[in-house]
């Protein structure tokens, strides 16, 4: 009980990042419409990939502003976790969408600006999981941190892409805008700088 509480954060980040696929296993063993389950899996992946990928730029923010050292122990897990369902996200839409009609594929990245950012954001998260191990921190040394910062681009891109998919209500993809603009900045020194500052001067009573 001591190690799980001690490390209650890695196990909470684990088992968020577990959560969708475990619920995408039990709906696909449960049966039902195929092409359901196909639409499905499509939004919970894309959404989960996006809430992980938030979630792990939440870290640093976290780290500095609440004083919490901790939070960036989980960053390269919920990473990870990211890339994995952006991945599943991609195969579920290239491999059981349109069958791996390359063609079919390509017209919609000309046509479906969506499209093309969704692609740019899995190709700019690609780099960071091949190198999000210690091992590759080492070999790359102040090079890493460079690299690293492709997240953000990543970010923006998949929240484009959420905005740029036809859709009549756009009300959650304005969310995740939102949030990950005010995270965004919110890595801002100065901007952070001055919250801490705000927060000695009028202490919670």
């Amino acid at each position: 009980m001591g190690r799980l509480a001690a490390n209650w954060h890695r196990a909470l980040a684990h088992a968020g990042g577990l959560f969708t696929l475990a619920w995408l296993a039990f709906d696909y063993l449960s049966g039902g419409d195929s092409l359901a389950f196909n639409r499905t899996a499509m939004l919970r992946t894309g959404s989960a990939g996006l809430i992980l990928l938030a979630a792990s730029l939440a870290c640093t923010p976290a780290r500095k502003l609440l004083n919490w050292p901790r939070a960036v122990q989980i960053r390269r897990a919920l990473g990870l976790y990211a890339f994995l369902y952006i991945t599943l996200h991609l195969l579920t839409y290239a491999a059981w969408e349109n069958g791996l009609d390359f063609e079919l594929i390509a017209r919609d990245l000309e046509e479906r600006p969506a499209m093309s950012a969704g692609l740019a954001a899995f190709v700019a998260l690609i780099p960071l999981a091949l190198t999000s191990t210690r091992g590759w921190q080492r070999r790359l040394g102040k090079r890493w941190k460079r690299l690293h910062r492709l997240v953000y681009a990543a970010a923006i891109l998949s929240v484009l892409h959420y905005l740029w998919l036809d859709r009549d209500i756009i009300t959650t993809p304005v969310v995740f805008a939102v949030i990950v603009g005010a995270l965004l900045i919110l890595r801002w020194p100065r901007l952070r700088s001055l919250i801490r500052r705000g927060a000695v001067s009028h202490p919670v009573e």
